[in-house]
């Protein structure tokens, strides 16, 4: 596929452009809370140097690169960041407008935007390093600037990139979470990306406790040895000293302490707001809400986490719509007792009340009217019919042409099975009743049908092909029930059961017992019962 349409996304619709501006602003503070600790931090220390050094930045017009450098290096920030954002800012601004995306940038975009935090800490480091590097590289060989101070202001720039490093690293993935990746993966699978860099979260947090931690203790390390070093050879009050050292130190851990919290505090929401969000839709889930997604908002395990989550949710719907189309063709109880494999493959023997029910008069119906009408006629039919049996925990197990076969007592077991299939009938009495009246009122023909009921033994299981099995009943009931509902057109009555189903009955029915009857495939005549009320 050479290229992919996108659908706007909403957030992009809220956002100026690209949205990417923000990243410029966060990696911006970034750099700007680096530089500000470390001026900071600069006017505590506790060593004679920082007045050398003020003569310097007066003498050989390091006042002029004090003042430049930081400009110079947000500027240089700035424009190496554009060329790394630009593939994320063509692709999400494709998304915004509704324009075609390539596949080729679409993939390139994805992998700069989780690559980017990373890009980001190396692009600072650099920037922050080998940029003051060069620059005190050429005061101190052509301009004769004291090694001590040369040293003194590549160790504050390096102190600036750490800072500013770690501070744009967590910020800007931050907000790429919340913003970006959404808009680049409607549909996770960070992880599966290839070509990026996949940081885990016990990695991050072993980077969160190093930043707390080893950037400080650098900080009051290098800071102690300068102090050592610069008062060397000099007389001062160790009071004094001890004070400063003092000063500088409670400043540095406050300032540190509270960026630390920040950060943890970040890093926090990063790994709890996502299990949070993960747990609350699964609850959903679990209640039946099939429609919901997990965000995936990162490669490291709980993005891994929430591609398997949505794999699950996806399957799971998959199999609640199977489920309940399964269960449109062979019943919600076979089905679950299926699904569930608690239907025995060799069958199972078991007493069962077996109905019959077989439209009189449809052949000549099928022959007047159109295909659609006798679909649409035949449908409404079976529904009233199936309504009504399943009504008295009937079972429909199947339909051939107009007849109805239905069940009671298996797969669900229950005693008054006999009991529930006459009621089932005289329930489909009723309901021919009022579907007959509404055939009147549309001008056609009314139905009539013939229904049996018989009580025995049943052999109930899964037959048909390997490849394609049918729950059913074999045995003489079945046949017998079959042959009983055919005898309703010798009686002229709609519901006819055998003498083993009246026996089982408990209440009240009116019946009428008919003189035995011979029927096909059995030797003995049939003792049989018109079901009036």
């Amino acid at each position: 596929m050479d290229s992919k349409r996108f659908k706007k996304n909403e957030k992009c619709k809220k956002s100026n452009g690209t949205g990417l501006g923000r990243l410029y602003l966060l990696h911006l503070i970034a750099n700007l809370i680096g530089f500000g600790i470390v001026l900071v931090l600069d006017f505590v220390t506790p060593i004679q140097v920082i007045k050398v050094q003020r003569i310097f930045l007066f003498t050989v017009g390091g006042w002029a690169v004090l003042a430049l450098f930081p400009g110079l290096v947000f500027l240089l920030n700035y424009c190496l960041q554009y060329l790394i954002q630009r593939p994320i800012s063509k692709a999400i601004k494709c998304i915004h407008t509704g324009e075609e995306i390539q596949e080729d940038l679409h993939i390139k975009a994805k992998r700069r935007l989780l690559n980017l935090p990373f890009i980001i800490v190396g692009l600072d480091l650099l920037i922050w390093i080998a940029l003051p590097a060069l620059i005190l590289a050429f005061f101190y060989f052509l301009r004769e600037v004291p090694g001590i101070i040369i040293i003194f202001l590549f160790f504050k720039a390096a102190m600036v990139g750490f800072i500013a490093s770690t501070l744009s690293f967590l910020l800007i993935e931050e907000n790429s979470r919340k913003r970006h990746i959404p808009v680049l993966f409607p549909d996770g699978g960070l992880a599966a990306l290839p070509v990026t860099i996949k940081i885990s979260i016990r990695t991050r947090i072993k980077v969160l406790y190093l930043a707390g931690t080893f950037i400080p203790i650098i900080i009051l390390v290098g800071t102690f040895l300068l102090a050592l070093w610069d008062i060397k050879g000099e007389i001062i009050s160790a009071q004094e000293f001890g004070r400063g050292i003092i000063t500088f130190t409670l400043i540095t851990c406050g300032i540190f302490v509270f960026l630390a919290l920040r950060l943890n505090l970040l890093v926090g929401k990063s790994i709890l707001d996502p299990l949070r969000e993960i747990l609350g839709l699964l609850e959903k889930v679990r209640n039946g809400d099939f429609g919901q997604r997990i965000r995936v908002l990162s490669n490291d395990e709980i993005g891994i986490l929430a591609d398997a989550g949505n794999d699950m949710i996806i399957a799971l719907e998959e199999r609640e719509r199977i489920r309940e189309t399964f269960g449109r063709y062979v019943s919600p109880e076979i089905r679950d007792k299926i699904l569930e494999g608690r239907i025995p493959l060799k069958g199972e023997r078991t007493m069962a009340t077996v109905l019959f029910a077989d439209l009189r008069g449809f052949t000549p119906y099928v022959e007047k009217n159109s295909p659609e009408d006798v679909i649409t006629s035949i449908r409404e039919y079976f529904t009233v019919m199936q309504r009504a049996i399943s009504l008295h925990h009937g079972l429909v197990l199947q339909y051939v042409g107009d007849e109805i076969e239905a069940v009671f007592g298996v797969p669900m077991k229950y005693d008054d099975h006999a009991h529930a299939a006459v009621l089932a009938a005289l329930e489909m009495r009723k309901g021919l009743e009022k579907l007959n009246r509404r055939r009147v009122e549309k001008g056609v023909m009314p139905f009539s049908h013939g229904i049996g009921i018989h009580t025995g033994e049943v052999l109930a299981g899964n037959t048909g092909s390997e490849d394609q099995p049918s729950y059913s009943l074999i045995g003489d009931t079945v046949n017998l029930a079959s042959r009983i509902q055919g005898l309703t057109k010798k009686f002229d009555w709609d519901i006819v059961a055998s003498e083993e189903t009246v026996n089982k009955l408990k209440g009240p029915f009116q019946t009428q017992k008919q003189s035995p009857k011979t029927v096909k495939g059995f030797s003995e005549p049939v003792s049989v019962y018109l079901i009036t009320s």
